[in-house]
């Protein structure tokens, strides 16, 4: 069964706890890594300047703590196989609903 690093266990504590409950319940299913939780005034610039983000801080969900925004990718990442990104966001939506919870959203 897959599990999270350390790394990412510490990003997604940063996170709201509803978005915690939801991807350790998804790393069960399969496996993934989180990339980004809480992100602070210099992140959120880094992420913007480096197109991975498209607002400014504080306009990100990134930007509340905890935050309501998680950013992962299948594991081991291969950013070409757009393929994994959909299964497993299938797989999110999936458990999601299963939760109880519907304004799950991608972007």
């Amino acid at each position: 069964m897959p599990k999270f690093g350390k790394r990412s266990r510490d990003r997604l504590a940063t996170c709201d706890p509803r978005l915690q409950e939801l991807f350790n319940k998804v790393v069960e299913l399969v496996d993934i890594t989180i990339i980004c939780g809480e992100r602070g005034r210099a992140a959120q610039q880094e992420a913007y300047d480096n197109k991975r983000s498209s607002v400014l801080y504080p306009n990100s969900r990134h930007n509340s703590a905890p935050s309501m925004a998680v950013d992962w990718a299948p594991w081991p990442i291969d950013w070409d196989d757009t393929s994994r990104f959909l299964y497993v966001a299938g797989i999110i939506y999936g458990v999601a609903r299963e939760m109880g919870i519907d304004n799950i959203r991608n972007g």
